[in-house]
């Protein structure tokens, strides 16, 4: 989900902030791809007859063929990506988590009612809505992108958290993922439907730009989503997009509007523990998407747990929201968690540098292996395929001009409330001024 209605809120309010740009004006840039979130469009997209496409096993290749076509295209075009797969899920999560299970299982039942009335439209709606994106499904995307000689970057958690941080470390020129908390996590850019089929341009979003058009700080944003809606926990229900833009501008911070417009002074401190989870991720990689598209595999549950569970089975030291006629607070709100998670993810921070991110000699016969005997697709058609990634290194390998001065992002952009003060003292200060003072006195 993301931020619920964010990119529909950033049209309306600062428009400035989103530039729809080609992808040949992207050559040259290297680009963080929220990998399982790509391989969720390929899955959707990608279908014979509403069907997903198999090997001769019955085995998935919907994703493969989706993901080994597009970013040839990204290549032909310049431009250099570095695929990012998600970690373990934030336990925060758990509860988005099992309402996306609960969909799912919503979805399955609907479609088979359509099979059983021969429903043709339902079936291929809902066909699209039981789509999950598996462990093997990932696995098969990363053996292929290596045999390709990309980079692939597993993030300890969130993916489109460790692409801003690669962005914020100016390793990357943007993030791309359809999912908006890519803002919220603090990606200076973030790019829409770069993986998108048939797509000759982007929608680029600049924070910097949303946040000089809303008039907020980088954290103020943070609680403006936590307010609209994100995957860590509940929100205010009845309190939109406009209206916690009103309310953070006008309080300030969520635990301002709590205390002045709710009468609420007591907050659940949700204590994040970051050490614990890079163990389990690393001992038990099944979990690693499984979790993120709802699966309960192996006995594994979504439910809230560890620390962070604790503090949802305390007492309620929240007061509750007496007026029942306007939005309500959600009991036991773990906002602080969610702010957390955002402030300060599981990232690797400071570790990878330019070398890791180079890209690699590609392994032709490997990949016939792969893509042809053990998935059944064209060895001509992918022999063609690859002409095509060795025609289009020269072009990955060129450099722009703009990358031999290192672009370092703004970290604590000015408002435009701030820049006008500031603009101000420089009108009563600088020469202009004193001309003025000069004529009148003429």
């Amino acid at each position: 989900m993301g931020i619920l209605n964010l990119s529909r809120l950033i049209a309306d309010i600062c428009p400035e902030a989103i530039r729809e740009v080609e992808l040949k004006s992207l050559f040259g840039r290297r680009i963080a791809i929220d990998a399982s979130m790509s391989i969720y469009q390929f899955l959707i997209a990608i279908r014979n007859r509403d069907q997903l496409l198999t090997n001769d096993s019955g085995e998935t290749t919907s994703h493969l063929i989706g993901l080994f076509y597009r970013t040839i295209k990204l290549l032909e075009m310049g431009i250099k990506p570095i695929y990012v797969f998600d970690g373990k899920a934030p336990q925060l999560k758990g509860g988005e988590l099992t309402k996306r299970a609960d969909r799912r299982k919503e979805a399955e039942n609907r479609l088979a009612e359509a099979v059983e009335e021969q429903d043709l439209e339902n079936i291929s709606k809902f066909n699209k809505r039981v789509v999950r994106v598996t462990r093997q499904h990932n696995d098969d995307c990363k053996k292929l992108l290596q045999l390709m000689g990309l980079p692939v970057i597993e993030s300890p958690s969130e993916a489109e958290a460790q692409c801003a941080q690669l962005c914020k470390e100016g390793l990357v020129y943007a993030t791309a993922t359809e999912d908006m908390d890519g803002l919220t996590f603090g990606s200076p850019r973030l790019i829409r439907n770069l993986t998108s089929a048939n797509n000759e341009k982007v929608k680029e979003y600049s924070l910097d730009k949303v946040l000089e058009g809303m008039e907020l700080s980088h954290n103020q944003f943070i609680d403006l989503g936590i307010l609209m809606g994100c995957d860590y926990c509940d929100s205010i229900k009845g309190i939109g997009g406009k209206k916690g833009l009103e309310l953070i501008k006008s309080f300030g911070s969520i635990e301002e509007i709590l205390e002045k417009k709710y009468g609420i002074t007591e907050f659940i401190d949700v204590d994040i523990d970051y050490g614990d989870r890079k163990e389990v991720v690393v001992e038990s990689e099944d979990n690693v998407k499984q979790e993120e598209n709802g699966e309960q595999e192996n006995g594994d549950k979504t439910d809230v747990n560890g620390e962070e569970g604790n503090a949802v089975k305390e007492e309620d030291n929240c007061k509750k929201s007496k007026d029942k006629k306007g939005p309500q607070v959600p009991d036991n709100w773990l906002f602080t968690g969610a702010r957390k998670l955002f402030v300060s993810p599981n990232v690797l921070k400071g570790t990878l540098t330019e070398a890791d991110l180079k890209p690699k000699d590609v392994d032709e016969e490997a990949i016939i292996q792969f893509m042809c005997v053990e998935n059944g697709f064209s060895e001509d058609r992918v022999r063609n395929a690859l002409k095509r990634i060795k025609e289009s290194k020269g072009k990955c390998s060129q450099t722009r001009i703009d990358s031999f001065f290192k672009m370092m992002p703004n970290s604590n952009p000015k408002t435009k409330t701030e820049k006008s003060v500031s603009d101000n003292k420089n009108k009563r200060s600088g020469p202009q001024s004193k001309n003025a003072s000069k004529r009148g006195r003429r």
